[in-house]
């Protein structure tokens, strides 16, 4: 496999997310995590692409590689919430929320 830097597909992603294309964005983010499978920016990108997309088994799995990295992930477990509300988890989802709100505490407390 060639030489990528994981982030440098990140933000292309990211980019070509903003201008529409789910697709090309999808398959910059699977290269990423191919190449480095511990980069968690890619796993978060990668759970809200699918989540747009309406695939909610590969976003909840690629939410899950996320929190698995860094279980106190904020922005993971805002994600994890939505895709569990698409996927009508209304239990899950109220869990994934509170605790969201404490990790959300927790920033503001260490600011």
């Amino acid at each position: 496999m060639e030489n990528v830097n994981p982030i440098d597909l990140v933000e292309e992603a990211i980019l070509d997310f903003s201008l529409g294309e789910e697709e090309i964005a999808e398959d910059k983010l699977m290269k990423a995590v191919k190449s480095d499978s511990g980069c968690l920016d890619a796993w978060r990108a990668l759970a809200e692409v699918r989540l747009a997309r309406q695939d909610l088994t590969g976003a909840l799995a690629a939410c899950e590689k996320a929190l698995v990295i860094a279980p106190e992930d904020l922005t993971a477990t805002v994600s994890l919430s939505r895709i569990l509300v698409a996927k009508g988890d209304k239990e899950g989802a109220e869990k994934a929320t509170a605790e969201a709100r404490i990790l959300g505490w927790k920033e503001e407390l260490k600011d």
